[in-house]
């Protein structure tokens, strides 16, 4: 698939045009931080950014909706169309969650119609990280600046010109639509691109991961957990922020026989999470709701869907008030589970 090349200009432009025609989702700045929201003009996109805040997810897997209403006895869908969505400024580690995403709301055959209506609808367009955050370690958990994974169109940052290369059929169409006439890129811009990624790769660090699934079932009973969550507050502000968190709520909101049947974002931090109607909660304590978390990632993700559910962004780490610091944590794990 052919690379192409065009200015910053040219790309609002792009943008613009592709606003014109189909729902965009990009990267704004405000003031307090960068988020992704739905515009209409492209000179609202923030292009120079580390990862934000919260991650893309919310545009495939809101964090609140209402799956259907009902009056009585008489319940009606309230699937909307899905109109067709151009998700662009993605980072290469929301990327590659979506890929993940894909696997738990497509399992064994069972689609969720509310994800998959807008994960259909959805076109990506990554934008290449050039220089690693503080935080961020997906090399060590498979992915990188640079990678393609789950991007139909991997947009890398050479300064002046952006370079814009199709991953899949639908980020070829997408350019092919709306970028007739562009550039092809030279043989110096591919040279240029691929020693950003070198020096970005360069700037991560190497994080232990533990991949002894058997040696991790046994630290279950662990005092480490403990350890582990004496400084934990069980906020959620870890599991929100995830691109690969995928835990909900359904709750009905009703009054006189009228109301909604609404999912919304939940976590394994929450002491409610596991609340039984009994009363009974067999994670009752923090510990054993961070040895979930942790777990649920590194252990019950790999049996089930052979990966890890981490892409390394990073976010877990930057956004908890305390300082837990997940790679301590995998780092503390990989010890104790090489010990025996």
């Amino acid at each position: 698939m052919t690379v192409l090349k065009a200015s910053k200009s040219d790309l609002r432009k792009l943008l613009g045009a592709i606003a014109g025609e189909k729902r965009l989702i990009a990267p704004i700045a405000d003031r307090t931080a960068v988020r992704f929201a739905e515009i209409a003009d492209s000179a609202e996109i923030c292009l120079e950014y580390r990862n934000p805040r919260m991650s893309a997810r919310s545009a495939l897997f809101p964090q609140s909706e209402v799956l259907l209403t009902f009056d009585g006895e008489t319940a009606t869908d309230a699937r909307p169309e899905y109109r067709e969505t151009v998700l662009f400024g993605v980072r290469p580690c929301d990327a590659r969650a979506f890929t993940m995403l894909d696997r738990v709301f497509r399992w064994e055959g069972t689609d969720d119609p509310y994800y998959v209506g807008r994960r259909e609808a959805a076109t990506v367009v990554s934008l290449a990280c050039n220089e690693s955050g503080a935080a961020c370690f997906c090399t060590s958990v498979g992915g990188a600046p640079h990678d393609e994974t789950g991007s139909d169109v991997l947009a890398i940052d050479l300064g002046d010109d952006v370079l814009l290369r199709p991953v899949s059929e639908r980020g070829e169409t997408l350019l092919a639509t709306f970028a007739p006439g562009m550039t092809e890129a030279s043989e110096a811009d591919l040279d240029r691109a691929a020693k950003f990624a070198e020096a970005a790769k360069a700037g991560q660090p190497d994080v232990a991961i533990p991949t002894d699934l058997e040696g991790l079932k046994k630290l279950f009973d662990s005092e480490v957990w403990e350890e582990f969550a004496m400084t934990c507050l069980g906020c959620g502000a870890c599991t929100y922020s995830c691109p690969t968190c995928h835990c909900f709520d359904i709750t009905d909101e009703e009054k006189r026989g009228v109301g909604y049947r609404v999912r919304s974002w939940d976590t394994c931090a929450f002491p409610l999470f596991t609340l039984h109607g009994s009363g009974h909660n067999p994670r009752p304590a923090k510990n054993a709701r961070v040895r979930q978390r942790v777990l649920h990632k590194f252990l019950y993700c790999p049996e089930n869907f052979e990966q890890v559910f981490c892409v390394g962004c990073g976010r877990c780490v930057t956004n908890c008030p305390t300082g837990i610091d997940i790679r301590k944590i995998l780092g503390r794990v990989s010890q104790l589970v090489a010990s025996g």
